[in-house]
């Protein structure tokens, strides 16, 4: 891998390029970066990673001849639209009828996006907070493999066995549930976001 180019990127955006769409997502982000203010499409992205990984031991297609296909450039730009980290415009070419799409990058959206994935987050976990802290839970000890539990409504519809097989249902403490959400969501609340 050509380090030099990726030492360019912010640890933050490198990082969430590589969740999002793994390492060829570093690749695709780096030719947007490359780009400056031109838009640039993704056949000429196709082109310029090729040629960045031309004589290294890098191939984004093991189980093809190609090390590069436009289609898997193509996928990667599009989860990067997804998650609001690349634009597009189209145009359609009028020899061909075929769409050109010039693509650019939207990294100055970072933080905001990071920010707005931290919320979600923690929204999610107070959710299941709030949901585990109200109910109580009933599982088969038999079944307990199954990872079946039923809140207080659903086994009292059950008659409090197992409609699997026929074994009383038992309470279960959440407790070590609840204090792994609380933990969670303070995690989440001491982490500063700052891509500067």
């Amino acid at each position: 891998m050509r380090q030099s180019h990726i030492k360019e990127l912010n640890p933050f955006l490198r990082s969430f390029l590589y969740i999002v769409g793994g390492e060829i997502a570093i690749y695709v982000g780096m030719e947007l970066l490359k780009s400056k203010s031109e838009d640039i499409t993704d056949e000429d992205i196709t082109e310029n990673i090729k040629e960045s990984i031309e004589g290294t031991d890098i191939d984004f297609e093991p189980d093809d001849s190609e090390i590069l296909k436009l289609n898997t450039v193509r996928k990667t730009l599009y989860k990067l639209y997804s998650e609001k980290l690349a634009q597009f415009r189209r145009i359609r070419d009028k020899s061909t009828g075929w769409f050109i799409y010039y693509w650019w990058h939207e990294f100055d959206l970072l933080e905001e996006i990071l920010l707005e994935k931290k919320k979600l987050i923690d929204g999610k976990l107070r959710d299941r907070l709030q949901f585990e802290q109200n109910n109580y839970f009933f599982i088969c000890e038999k079944c307990q493999e199954s990872n079946k539990k039923y809140n207080f409504d659903e086994a009292f519809e059950l008659n409090f066995r197992c409609p699997d097989c026929g074994d009383p249902l038992e309470a279960q403490d959440n407790q070590t549930i609840i204090e792994f959400l609380k933990n969670k969501i303070a995690l989440i609340q001491n982490i500063k976001i700052s891509v500067d």
